[in-house]
């Protein structure tokens, strides 16, 4: 299997009569089956093609017990026992690692969930259309390989709050979308209390349905449009619709602290959250005596960042610079040495200028937080390969089960 969910083939005879050593990604599979595939597109050298029907199943080939696989494009593993679910998941890191020379410890564990079920507090529901428009609309999601919505009903990855609230939501589209109206980005707060609704574009919503609706859910659920608050650790952080929070709250409590362990005594330290958006991790390192100079470019989750630390009492050891990482850092350390740094990139990894940097002139300890196994294996080369750092520690931490995405955790201490 590769990063994405879909099994690799080669067809030897060529997909087109008079093509051999054809390249296959088929959708649906799981390694060492036998499976008759449809092909559907060819996209850089490569086709693309979907499981017609399993001839010789894998013994880790499930049922999947949601009815909208494999037509929603959410779920790519949901036909994939979870144990091996989590093997995959740590085959894909490890040949990422591979292909770019990076060495790893012996053991790479993976940190599956107990129940891999009901996991996602927030989530992006797309508008679909139904015959009459948007008078008779659902709520769902993107199709596989397709922008096209698919309405439905439940989704088995969503929190319960989020699932009990998708017939009130879908009468919010109906009775106050307009044509206009393309989605419902939804945010679960104060362990399943309240649920920030926001809709996209904003004016395509009317407001005043949105409130009449949300007094008619009663006390069960408080529907917001500012703002919620999540807990963490004993800790309270407010949440936009638009700032980043770790959707998956059990195995987020998994990732810290991990990330907290790997860092080891924090009083007295003077430490570097990059990319810290929010500051959710940011302040568990004040919390626990470190100086901590948070980058952020964002100015919306570096004010909400601030805040934060104020709620949370640890204003005083917190310092939030609003500047894109590749600006910020080199100008943090010549204001003093830094004893670790965080970071924790977006899907693109960082820029080379900022592992560059590190390379050069970064603290003894760095630990580095990714969601994509390539990217993270191109910054991890810079690093360790053709830099001074050693690969001390590597973990993945299953974020986002039924899906091929992965969190990884690396603990690089400088030679």
């Amino acid at each position: 299997m590769v990063h994405g969910g879909a099994c690799l083939a080669r067809v030897e005879g060529g997909v087109v009569e008079g093509e051999r050593g054809e390249t296959v990604l088929v959708d649906g599979a799981i390694p060492g089956e036998l499976v008759e595939v449809m092909v559907h597109g060819r996209r850089a050298g490569v086709w693309r093609a979907r499981v017609v029907e399993v001839l010789e199943p894998s013994p880790d080939r499930v049922v999947p017990p949601c009815p909208y696989v494999p037509e929603c494009g959410g779920c790519d593993l949901q036909h994939v026992a979870y144990p091996r679910q989590l093997t995959l998941k740590r085959e894909v890191v490890l040949d990422a690692m591979r292909r770019q020379d990076v060495r790893l410890p012996d053991d790479v564990p993976v940190l599956g969930m107990e129940d891999p079920w009901r996991y996602r507090r927030r989530g992006e529901f797309h508008v679909a259309p139904g015959p009459a428009g948007i008078a008779d609309a659902g709520l769902g999601f993107n199709r596989a390989r397709s922008w096209r919505p698919i309405a439905v009903e439940d989704c088995l990855i969503h929190h319960r709050t989020i699932a009990a609230s998708l017939p009130a939501l879908r009468t919010l589209v109906r009775r106050g979308g307009s044509a206009d109206l393309s989605v419902l980005q939804l945010t679960v707060g104060r362990g399943g209390r309240d649920l920030l609704v926001r809709a996209r574009p904003e004016s395509a919503l009317d407001p005043a349905v949105l409130d009449e609706l949300a007094l008619e859910t009663g006390d069960a659920v408080a529907w917001h449009t500012g703002a919620v608050s999540v807990e963490w650790g004993g800790r309270e952080f407010r949440v936009e619709p638009e700032t980043f929070v770790q959707v998956n709250e059990t195995q987020m409590e998994v990732l810290y602290g991990r990330v907290l362990d790997a860092l080891g005594d924090l009083d007295g330290r003077r430490l570097v959250d990059a990319y810290a958006g929010i500051g959710t991790l940011g302040i568990a390192l004040a919390a626990g005596g470190a100086e901590v100079l948070c980058i952020e470019e964002s100015h919306d989750s570096a004010r909400l960042g601030l805040l934060n630390a104020r709620l949370n009492g640890v204003e005083a050891r917190v310092r939030y610079i609003a500047r894109p990482v590749e600006q910020a850092l080199a100008a943090l350390a010549a204001a003093g040495s830094v004893d670790a740094a965080v970071l924790d990139p977006p899907r693109a990894g960082c820029a080379s200028s900022v592992t560059g940097w590190l390379a050069l002139a970064g603290p003894p300890r760095i630990v580095y937080v990714s969601c994509d196994p390539a990217t993270l294996a191109r910054d991890l080369r810079l690093l360790s390969v053709s830099g001074p750092y050693t690969v001390e520690r590597m973990e993945l931490v299953d974020m986002f089960p039924q899906t091929h995405h992965v969190e990884a955790l690396v603990l690089l201490r400088r030679g």
